[in-house]
């Protein structure tokens, strides 16, 4: 009797691992407060020094490293934090979930967002409220045809800046990355449209459809 009860327990367990961390994100957010923007520019502070290359599939603690640079000035090794990074499969592809622990790990409140029922328009005012909010977002999109993590830092009239482990590298470094306008912050520029594009495409399926993360310190 024990033994059935300890199983039935076991596969309880199990159930709500999977929808908590898989079933709850197909829902998407509403009642999501979007400001019309004023601003023509802004961004937030992030160190040029950690503009680092990533090693396979490891966006997700990459991108991590970033926000916690951000919140707290902090500059965590990344290659450290992808070993702290749990929720990961085959080939360190990482749930979204492995994102959030490792970010309370650190200290850092979350609120995670599913912006599908949003237009296009209304998703770059929102991306735009959350930095001048003074927070990063963490989004997964898809870039040539591979589920990815970055971090938006900021934005002009016509883009927004991040830091994308996935930039280009330096011809004289292996580990940094070519920066794509260096008046502005972050390493990496996409215009609006392309980088809603971008976040259109990512997810898995049902799963994680326009998935953002807005980070923020307790």
């Amino acid at each position: 009797m024990k033994k059935h009860v300890k199983i039935f327990s076991i596969i309880i367990s199990i159930v709500l691992v999977v929808v908590t961390v898989l079933f709850l994100r197909i829902i998407p957010s509403v009642g999501v407060k979007i400001d019309e923007n004023s601003l023509q520019i802004n961004y937030l502070n992030i160190s040029n020094k950690i503009f680092y290359r990533q090693t396979l599939n490891n966006c997700a603690p990459y991108a991590v490293m970033g926000v916690i640079n951000i919140v707290t000035g902090e500059t965590k090794d990344p290659e450290a934090l992808a070993k702290e990074t749990n929720w990961r499969i085959i080939k360190n592809l990482t749930f979204p979930q492995g994102i959030i622990d490792l970010l309370h790990k650190y200290k850092i409140q979350t609120k995670e967002y599913s912006l599908k029922l949003y237009s296009d328009n209304e998703k770059i005012m929102w991306l735009k409220n959350q930095v001048d909010n003074g927070t990063p977002i963490i989004l997964l999109v898809k870039v040539k045809n591979i589920q990815h993590y970055f971090t938006i830092i900021g934005y002009d009239e016509n883009g927004f800046m991040l830091y994308d482990s996935l930039q280009e590298k330096e011809n004289n470094d292996s580990r940094k990355t070519i920066i794509d306008k260096k008046e502005y912050a972050g390493n990496k520029y996409y215009k609006g449209a392309e980088i809603i594009e971008l976040w259109n495409n990512g997810g898995y399926k049902i799963f994680f459809r326009n998935w953002a993360v807005v980070c923020y310190k307790k």
